[in-house]
């Protein structure tokens, strides 16, 4: 009797060690939460890279949780409000566009005063150094040489009598430097040229191009900043009877299955791919690595672009566009 109660009391204390063990092991393990913020709209094509990249990267940790959100099309005042809410979850990091730094600065830099740590994406803070938000790093694109880098491509194939920039986020820095430098370059060759706002709707956006080429026919070159915008631009104006990559040759911002179509049937002449997977994903295991073992990543910017992408690249993309890489 007394060694089975000494047998049984042994097998007690030792599922009791072994519980204890494994329960205070699972709950000292930290888990991490990581939000992603974007200014979007999160279904538009371009974003959906953005976000597989966030995640296949949170995929990687068994202790971290990434959430990605943004509003579905881009209002500042809608982003502002997505930011906030994030900020208020008190994440362990931060992965965000810097789309508005001025109105982001007070904000972000009271977060990052307590020890968030911050990591800008896609878009940057443009600002003097001095002036600008001290997040940790930026991971994305030089949106000023994209501009400049669009414009030279251009001008090795013709002379514009007359170019558009089509600006489908007005407001935001990052894709009004992308214009200012597809203007200046442009002005410096004496073409005339001038940026578009094409509005936060592609139909409209296709509508008021379609109206300033009717308005400035001579117009035959555009520099399109997004994928969705030239998938409803060419339709329409081969509605008006433009002959697209003929009479209107047509610089592209990201791609698209569509949009590699258009390469190939030379109805678009090129795209400028700032690989935005790797934003995504990149972003997120800095920020990861900085929360949770105070690792500093490589300082901005971590460029992940400009590429130029023709006809001739294109069988080696096709899959990768499909599958959400590219």
């Amino acid at each position: 009797m007394k060694s089975n109660l000494k047998t049984g009391l042994f097998i007690f204390i030792v599922i009791f060690l072994f519980s204890s063990i494994f329960l205070s092991s699972f709950a000292a393990e930290k888990q991490y939460t990581i939000y992603v913020v974007v200014h979007g709209g999160i279904a538009d094509p371009f974003w959906k890279v953005v976000e597989k990249g966030a995640l296949d990267a949170g995929d990687l940790y068994d202790d971290l949780k990434v959430i990605y959100t943004g509003p579905a099309v881009f209002k500042l005042e809608e982003f502002m409000s997505y930011v906030e809410a994030a900020l208020a979850s008190e994440p362990d990091a931060l992965v965000v566009t810097l789309t508005a730094p001025v109105a982001m600065d007070e904000t972000l830099r009271a977060e990052i005063a307590k020890g968030l740590p911050v990591v800008a994406i896609n878009a940057p803070d443009l600002r003097d150094p001095e002036d600008r938000i001290p997040v940790l790093t930026y991971v994305g694109e030089d949106s000023y040489f994209i501009g400049v880098k669009a414009a030279q491509e251009t001008l090795a194939r013709f002379t514009p009598k007359r170019a558009i920039f089509a600006n489908h986020h007005p407001g935001a820095t990052n894709i009004e430097a992308r214009g200012r430098g597809y203007i200046d370059t442009m002005k410096a060759k004496g073409v005339i040229v001038e940026s578009l706002d094409v509005t936060e709707d592609a139909v409209k956006g296709a509508e008021v191009v379609a109206a300033y080429l009717r308005t400035y026919p001579e117009t035959d070159a555009i520099f399109s900043s997004n994928t969705l915008r030239t998938e409803t631009i060419i339709p329409r104006l081969e509605d008006d009877g433009i002959k697209v990559g003929v009479d209107v040759k047509i610089a592209q911002m990201d791609s698209s299955p569509k949009i590699l179509e258009y390469i190939q049937e030379g109805k678009v002449m090129f795209t400028m791919d700032q690989q935005q997977y790797l934003q995504g994903y990149l972003g997120v295991i800095f920020a990861y690595l900085s929360a949770k073992y105070g690792y500093i990543p490589p300082p901005a910017p971590v460029s992940t672009g400009p590429a130029t992408i023709t006809a001739e690249d294109i069988p080696s993309l096709v899959d990768l566009v499909k599958e959400g890489y590219r």
